[in-house]
């Protein structure tokens, strides 16, 4: 009985390694699916939507040619249809007939607002190579393809969209699996078997029959009944289970991947904005933002600088560059670091225009520095209007993670403790009155360095001026005041104040005199007259929400001479 059993798992394991290997070959499916079109392409720019890109599941490779140049960048669909406003362009879509999928070329007709979308910041990868070139696409987020030549030229007319076909393995190893385990199991029971017989002697030798007298031989019986008793219905009643489950395994195989659908939202539910950028895409961006400066912080050139830079950014940096070329004893600014990246907040939104912040951990300061940009149009660059060191022990609040973004603030929303643009003006009353200031249960400044060492540095001037006056004005220094919302409904809020110090003789004939960078803007000594210096603030400020009991606390702040006159 034994035997019987070991042959029995013998051969079922055989049938199910055959059928495993079977599901790895013959019933595989092929390694890859592809779409491809060729056309006259009579615009520069093709554009491969969303849709198209998931006919299939898998990640799919674009490969072009057809042209002198070939040029593919993958990016968020809308921001390629917002890069190409009313511009005419060629798109590809998918259309099934006869069980036969097929790319279609739509033409687009438009104006002629023609330009090279290399290295713009919307996209997220792109490849440039001569007449064929290949790229990769990762289908997250909303992503499309642009495809052109050098954005004047016509696009190249040869298009394949090639996915890869991931055959799931399971079902075979499973198979595989079990046919190891039946086989180990026949072999235990042959074992057994074996050991069996050793233990009953093996075969013993044969006996001298008695003579027997001659056999009735019986005729056998043209009809075939079939057998009966308990033995016989078992045996039947396993050969029915054997061969109900080989037909159950062989009918199984792995289907053809297809087209994995994508969720269509109904009327009531809200899709909130993805991210303005991904990871990757603000890794690019701020390399390309960190080697501007580097080149201009060498040249202490203001035009290298205006690539990447603009406001209060551009003027405290600029201004820097002047004081260094007067003397060489003013330091060198901070470098600006694109990596390592340690904290990223993009907003989320489709308009422009678009915000993000970053902090970067700068070589050599001890100190991380915080990047505040905006892109104003989708042609445009982001820019650098804020960058300012966060200050010692700076917490900054829970908000959203970058793969989701924030909501963009408004710079006079009434929903916080203080509408952003007012802070200026309510932050440097606090630091002119301190306690007595209207402004005062507004800020948290019991651990605000920045506040003490000014408001200290304003009452020992106002002291030691016995023979001039002297006055204090902050301002707002741009109506580029940039915000974006924190998770408990409060805001990170980047502004620029401009401090304005008056300083006037009180007698007729006496002077005010300068010294060191005041002095080497101005050209001279001082002013008989008296002397006005301006200095610029950029600052990151935490504004919790109107109903929260939390007070604004400054998180970041740099601070530079901007101009010196006399009067």
């Amino acid at each position: 009985m034994k035997l019987i059993a070991a042959i029995a798992l013998f051969v079922l394991s055989l049938a199910l390694a055959v059928l495993g290997v079977a599901d790895r070959t013959i019933w595989a499916p092929k390694p890859t699916k592809s779409l491809s079109v060729e056309f006259d392409s009579g615009y520069p720019y093709v554009v491969i939507p969303e849709a198209t890109l998931g006919t299939y599941a898998g990640n799919p490779t674009i490969t072009v040619s057809g042209s002198k140049k070939a040029y593919i960048a993958s990016g968020r669909e809308a921001d390629i249809r917002a890069w190409l406003g009313q511009t005419s362009n060629t798109e590809l879509s998918v259309v099934t007939k006869s069980k036969k999928t097929k790319l279609k070329v739509k033409s687009n007709f438009g104006n002629s607002n023609f330009a090279n979308p290399r290295q713009s910041d919307l996209w997220r990868n792109e490849v440039t190579a001569i007449k064929a070139a290949s790229l990769e696409i990762d289908k997250a987020q909303n992503a499309g393809v642009l495809v052109a030549s050098d954005g004047f030229t016509a696009a190249p007319g040869k298009i394949s969209i090639v996915w890869p076909v991931v055959h799931d393995l399971t079902s075979s190893n499973a198979l595989l699996i079990a046919a190891l385990v039946l086989l180990a199991g026949a072999f235990a029971l042959n074992a057994w078997h074996l050991a069996d017989l050793r233990k009953r002697g093996g075969p013993r030798r044969r006996l001298p029959k008695a003579p027997q007298g001659p056999k009735t031989r019986r005729h056998k019986s043209q009809l075939v009944l079939p057998g009966k008793g308990r033995r016989v219905a078992r045996k039947t009643a396993a050969s029915l289970i054997g061969i109900s489950v080989m037909a159950s395994l062989a009918g199984c195989s792995d289907p053809s991947v297809q087209a994995t659908p994508t969720p269509t939202p109904t009327s009531d539910v809200i899709v909130a904005d993805p991210p303005v950028v991904v990871e990757k895409q603000l890794e690019r961006i701020l390399a390309n933002v960190a080697d501007v400066a580097a080149t201009a912080d060498e040249a202490k050139d203001k035009q290298l600088l205006e690539a990447r830079f603009d406001g209060p950014a551009l003027a405290l940096r600029s201004t820097h560059y002047t004081l260094m070329k007067k003397s060489s004893k003013i330091d060198a600014l901070p470098a600006i670091s694109a990596k390592p990246l340690t904290w990223s907040l993009p907003a989320s939104t489709s308009q422009w225009p678009r915000t993000i912040m970053a902090v970067t951990d700068t070589p050599g300061s001890a100190l991380p520095q915080m990047l505040v940009m905006q892109q104003d149009n989708p042609r445009a660059k982001y820019i650098v209007y804020y960058f300012m060191n966060l200050v010692p022990g700076a917490e900054i609040p829970a908000v959203p993670v970058p793969e989701v973004g924030a909501i963009p603030v408004s710079a006079d929303s009434a929903y916080l403790r203080v509408p952003p643009r007012d802070i200026p003006v309510t932050y440097g009353d606090v630091i002119d009155k301190g306690s007595s200031s209207l402004s005062a249960g507004i800020y948290n400044v019991k651990k605000d360095k920045y506040y003490a060492d000014v408001s200290a540095l304003q009452k020992t001037q106002s002291e030691k001026l016995t023979n001039a006056t002297i006055k204090f004005k902050h301002t707002l220094g741009t109506a580029k005041v940039l915000a974006l919302a924190t998770s408990n409904g409060g805001a990170l809020v980047a502004v620029y104040m401009k401090d304005t110090y008056t300083i006037k003789p009180k007698k007729a004939g006496s002077g005010v005199t300068v010294s060191g960078s005041e002095k080497l803007l101005l050209g001279k000594n001082g002013s008989v007259k008296g002397v006005v210096s301006t200095y610029g603030n950029m600052m990151l400020f935490f504004v919790p929400a109107l109903t929260d009991s939390d007070r604004a606390v400054l998180l970041g702040v740099s601070q530079g001479l901007l101009a010196v006159r006399g009067l």
